[in-house]
């Protein structure tokens, strides 16, 4: 088989491969998971707003041990932040950042002495309330 012939080929059964893919599946990309979860003291409310550069998630408020999650098929320029709100206190932070190796799923913890992410299994503190 010529070169040329190969080459067309390939691109051919790419084509199909985006064309027949279930929308939620990410081609030639890694599917990430962000989750925010509540876990300040009973009783607390947390208000969040997360965004990318496309996408507004828009504003929501999370009962305690709630959570917020959504998913994305990242590129080499996905960058996500949220503003987390807890009485007077805020915090503002980048949730996922695309680098060279994509981590599938992003956990983050509001609690009263600050946000923390899971990092290999175990939540690390990241962020102080402001």
């Amino acid at each position: 088989m010529s070169h040329k012939m190969m080459k067309t080929l390939l691109l051919l059964c790419l084509g199909l491969l985006n064309i027949l893919a279930p929308a939620h599946a990410c081609s030639l990309s890694v599917k990430v998971n962000v989750h925010v979860v509540n876990n300040l003291p009973s009783g607390s409310k947390l208000k969040i707003h997360c965004a990318s550069g496309d996408d507004d998630l828009g504003f929501h408020t999370l009962s305690i041990n709630k959570e917020f999650q959504w998913g994305f098929c990242a590129n080499p320029r996905t960058l996500f932040f949220c503003h987390l709100w807890w009485g007077p206190k805020q915090r503002a932070f980048d949730v996922f950042v695309s680098s060279i190796l994509i981590y599938p799923l992003h956990v983050w913890s509001a609690r009263a002495d600050g946000i923390y992410e899971a990092v290999n299994g175990t939540f690390v503190k990241k962020f102080d309330w402001k």
